[in-house]
């Protein structure tokens, strides 16, 4: 995908300067929605109508599916320079273009009809989008600062959440909004206060059944929290506390296929929990401050990760021109081989999305 060889500079990226590349993006976005308008139609108040009862169908025969979604069931979206591509994790030989160069694919619906993307530059607000098999978009929100997102099992909802530095005037919060656009509709603020500042939730994602939310609750780069709650916002719960209390990044928050598992990243590894706060453990020591995107396969047997500390490439030979570079690369969940899949280089900071509908 990327040709290396010719550039003028490169280097391993280390994992102090790829600290102060996420910083950097961080101030950034906090600068840029500091002198930011608010949305043109922000997020309206009653408690969100996600159905907790709701079932996950059972996704469509790929064959039913129009354009080139209907060739990437079980294949994993990732983004690269040129677009958002689609490569088939049993032969990365195949690889089929499903977007534009600006975009980041964050979640499929069960079916595989439908992808959830993001576009803009990492670390400042940006919309979201639904991207549709026939290439058509639909915007779902204005220029907040999201993180994460999920659909409802049917497809028909998106959940998200703002951060405390975006445009939104009423700082960090879930929502839900429909597929087809609209006002979103809170589902749950932060309220947790470190010291005299309120938290932020983020990495809201909505269990395969619908039924609930895990989410993080803290300061994005201290204080976390791991919770658990209906997927209308009650019986919160808190499924990791002190554990993950400390300083560092926590992210990429993902249910298995089969709703028995949570996994996370941390700044060194990867996790593994139960949705009841049992059986934590750590999958993966990770090379780099990373993890920005996990994905389950759709069997459930393995995990696709986002692997950054690649190669670091200057087009000038200046330290402030370095763009650093990351790598696709699957694990299985029980600890065994981990696979590089050759060929692709998407930005350090990204994410993957592994179709579901095989």
């Amino acid at each position: 995908m990327h040709d290396l060889e010719n550039r003028p500079m490169t280097r391993v990226c280390p994992r102090r300067w790829y600290r102060f590349r996420i910083a950097m993006a961080v101030a950034m976005a906090m600068l840029m929605t500091g002198c930011a308008s608010s949305p043109e139609a922000g997020p309206t108040e009653p408690t969100s109508k996600v159905d907790a009862g709701t079932t996950a169908p059972s996704p469509q025969p790929p064959s039913t599916v129009e354009g080139p979604f209907s060739q990437v069931g079980g294949w994993i979206a990732y983004s690269s320079s040129d677009g958002i591509w689609a490569v088939d994790p049993a032969r990365p030989e195949r690889r089929i273009r499903l977007g534009r160069a600006d975009g980041d694919p964050i979640a499929w619906s069960s079916d595989g009809t439908k992808l959830l993307i993001r576009q803009g530059a990492p670390g400042r607000p940006t919309p979201l989008y639904v991207l549709e098999a026939d290439g058509t978009e639909t915007r779902l929100t204005d220029a907040y600062t999201w993180t994460g997102g999920s659909f409802s099992p049917d497809g028909s909802e998106v959940v998200f959440a703002t951060l405390s530095w975006s445009p939104s005037p009423k700082g960090s919060a879930i929502y839900a909004v429909s597929s087809n656009g609209g006002a979103p509709r809170l589902i749950l603020r932060a309220t947790r206060r470190v010291g005299s500042s309120l938290t932020d939730v983020y990495e809201p994602a909505l269990s395969p059944d619908g039924a609930q939310i895990a989410y993080f609750d803290g300061m994005y780069d201290h204080s976390h929290n791991l919770w658990v709650m209906n997927a209308d916002g009650t019986e919160r719960r808190v499924l990791l506390d002190d554990e993950f209390a400390g300083a560092g990044h926590i992210r990429a928050l993902t249910w298995s296929p089969d709703g028995e598992w949570l996994a996370f990243a941390t700044g060194d590894e990867i996790y593994l929990v139960r949705p009841d706060g049992t059986g934590l453990r750590g999958l993966r020591p990770l090379v780099s401050d990373t993890g920005f995107a996990l994905q389950w396969s759709p069997d459930g047997s393995q995990i696709a990760y986002i692997r950054t500390g690649a190669t670091c490439v200057s087009p000038t030979g200046k330290d402030e021109d370095f763009t650093c570079e990351a790598e696709l690369s699957i694990v299985d969940v029980d600890g065994g081989d981990e696979r590089i899949i050759e060929g692709i280089r998407t930005p350090e900071i990204a994410w993957i999305a592994w179709n579901p509908a095989v």
